[in-house]
């Protein structure tokens, strides 16, 4: 037997409505919001991540699929979802369009990693961009999307925000850093000595214990930025209270992808027995489409993965409804043209219905009506046909009428 690849899973029939449930809600609020899906493709130029989501991040250095093509091209099987979405508004010129350019996709990304809960070599990820305004509400449309998503699977995460600053500030800081983390860079991990060469702020990242003890006396990030930035950020502080939005001040928290600039974000639980990290991230990215050679554009957004998100909502003792019951299960005692004809009027009408394929006893589809759960059973035997009137029973109560086909 061949089993499936180690850190990939498959939607099995019995878990599937659990997705739809995902697409009803991004649906929901691309209507409610204004948002217009884009879709890009499963893999992409690997000089795209590495100049996109940036040589120092562990995500290009450690966890992507790369792999050359027939034509000896470098290939990458997307890791994530912005740096694709800004290749395809870069070369599409959708940035000429009309301002603020609001857009969602639901896709699957890939990376190597060490598969645990919530955490997988295939995944897939909610994601919403934002492009053209660098405004604080620009800011907090984004974060309200996020939060209006989980609401719709009765959970409420806390918002964890910090500011990275402007490019000033952030060449202050990382200066700060490097003097403070430089005696002590024989006590830190081989990954940590890296980041100090290309990118001290990811060792805030780091979840090596050593380096975390390390990194408990850095300068904190806030007391780095200027008036300006910090403005900025107590306005953003200040719009969330005004929206009722729950949120912390984490000045430790810088993201592990290079393209962030200014605000980042990330959605938790402060309830540690779910063991899980961020249930979803985002922030700011101002740079990004200059940086991959388009016309500099501001941008926001965030990514959920939707495996975490649903190990997290049944963590919590959430449960999703399946609506996607049989409306009416046929049980037919006659011949199959006359079956095929009331089963493709009830179809035609709207209804959800199903009926039997393997020719069984009556007995056999009323079970298997059962296990379906199959709302309302039409029972067709040679009396039903001629009379034109069907045997309709409810099979929650067992109470049974008799209706002609048309006053269904």
């Amino acid at each position: 037997m061949i089993n499936i690849p180690k850190g990939t899973k498959d939607i099995l029939p019995k878990e599937s409505f659990k997705w739809h449930k995902v697409y009803d809600v991004t649906r929901l609020l691309a209507r409610k919001y204004n948002l217009k899906e884009i879709a890009t493709p499963t893999f992409e130029h690997t000089e795209l991540f590495v100049r996109g989501v940036g040589e120092s991040s562990d995500m290009v250095n450690k966890e992507m699929y790369t792999f050359l093509d027939k034509g000896d091209r470098s290939i990458t099987l997307k890791p994530e979802g912005t740096a694709g979405v800004a290749r395809s508004v870069i070369e599409n010129s959708l940035y000429a369009d009309a301002l603020p350019l609001k857009l969602y996709y639901i896709t699957s990304c890939f990376r190597y990693e060490r598969p645990q809960a919530g955490r997988l070599r295939e995944h897939h990820q909610f994601g919403v961009e934002l492009y053209g305004a660098d405004t604080a509400v620009s800011d907090i449309e984004a974060i309200s999307i996020a939060m209006d998503f989980y609401k719709q699977f009765g959970v409420e995460p806390i918002v964890r925000l910090n500011t990275l600053g402007c490019e000033k500030c952030r060449s202050n800081y990382i200066e700060k850093l490097k003097e403070y983390y430089k005696p002590h860079l024989h006590e830190m991990c081989e990954d940590c000595r890296v980041r100090y060469e290309k990118n001290p702020l990811r060792i805030l990242d780091c979840k090596v214990a050593s380096c975390k003890d390390i990194t408990k006396g850095a300068p904190r990030l806030l007391d780095c930025v200027c008036d300006e930035c910090k403005a900025k950020f107590n306005n953003i502080l200040s719009l969330l209270d005004s929206v009722g939005i729950k949120y912390e001040v984490d000045d430790r928290l810088v993201r592990g992808i290079d393209y962030y600039t200014n605000l980042v974000f990330e959605f938790y639980d402060t309830d540690k027995t779910l063991g899980q990290s961020a249930l979803g991230a985002g922030g700011r990215y101002n740079n990004l489409v200059g940086d991959l050679g388009g016309k500099p554009t501001p941008v926001v957004g965030f990514g959920i993965g939707i495996e975490r998100l649903l190990n997290y909502v049944e963590a919590k003792g959430k449960n999703i409804e399946n609506n996607e019951n049989v409306d009416y299960f046929v049980v037919s005692m006659v011949d199959n043209p006359y079956t095929l004809q009331v089963v493709k009027y009830l179809r035609e009408k709207g209804y959800n219905v199903d009926f039997d394929l393997l020719e069984r006893s009556v007995k056999a589809q009323f079970k298997y009506a059962n296990k379906i759960n199959a709302k309302y059973t039409i029972t067709i035997g040679e009396d039903e046909k001629k009379s034109g009137k069907l045997s309709i029973k409810d099979m929650s109560t067992g109470q049974a009428e008799y209706k002609k086909l048309e006053e269904i």
